[in-house]
């Protein structure tokens, strides 16, 4: 199966701004998505989609394949799905071979290189026509939920998971780091999430992802770690 790596990186974020471009631990954020994307060894190119000229130097100085997107694909409310769709549209016209899409969005720069090596190979056993990585959630924070409802605030559950941890559950939620599918599925549904679905557990400490300025400080702070204990990542 041919896997197209697509690293979705525009310059308009908003919360954080130009967060794929900034300083991380000492270089571009950009670079851990690519840097760990080609040190996978399961793509010919990892291809980095990017309508800014400043993210396009940075991406082809790590290592990474530019793809120009169009500016229609930059704006806010325009996916990651749509983004890599482009991309894989373009090199089928180019006649690149294309079976699946391994989306890896550069706001995961924890995610390792076997993190998508292993979810590559998760999802090739599997049969699955989709993949996302996962990260355990603490289950209280799920089935405790509260909301604001016409009458007052309510368990959102009502109270059927008002019990004790150890009897609740398991559930996880999606981190965003690692997202792949076989492309007529993933054409089909528009998103990453249809059936049949597999999922690549990751832990906490490689899950972060960067909106907003504490998470980014964050994520410095754990690669400024990583490097001085040697082990280049927080495993």
């Amino acid at each position: 199966m041919q896997p197209l790596c697509v690293i979705p990186a525009r310059a308009g974020s908003k919360r954080l701004a130009f967060k794929n471009g900034l300083q991380l631990a000492g270089r571009p954020m950009l670079d851990y998505s690519v840097i760990a994307a080609i040190e996978s060894g399961i793509f010919d190119r990892v291809y980095v989609s990017t309508e800014d000229d400043a993210i396009a130097g940075m991406a082809a100085a790590a290592g990474a394949t530019v793809h120009r997107r169009p500016a229609a694909l930059a704006g806010d409310l325009v996916s990651a799905t749509e983004v890599c769709l482009e991309t894989a549209t373009v090199r089928e016209k180019a006649g690149d071979r294309v079976d699946a899409v391994v989306c890896l969005q550069p706001s995961s720069p924890l995610r390792t290189a076997d993190d998508i090596r292993s979810a590559w190979q998760h999802f090739v056993n599997s049969e699955a026509d989709f993949l996302v990585s996962v990260t355990p959630l603490d289950p209280h924070y799920f089935h405790w939920a509260v909301h604001q409802a016409p009458e007052g605030w309510r368990m959102y559950f009502g109270d059927q998971f008002l019990i004790e941890r150890p009897l609740l559950p398991p559930m996880f939620r999606p981190n965003g780091a690692i997202k792949i599918g076989r492309i007529g599925p993933l054409r089909g549904t528009a998103n990453f999430f249809g059936a049949p679905l597999e999922v690549y557990v990751m832990p906490e400490t490689r899950s972060l992802h960067v909106a907003e300025q504490w998470d980014f400080d964050l994520a410095d702070n754990v690669l400024r770690r990583a490097a001085r204990a040697g082990t280049g990542t927080m495993r």
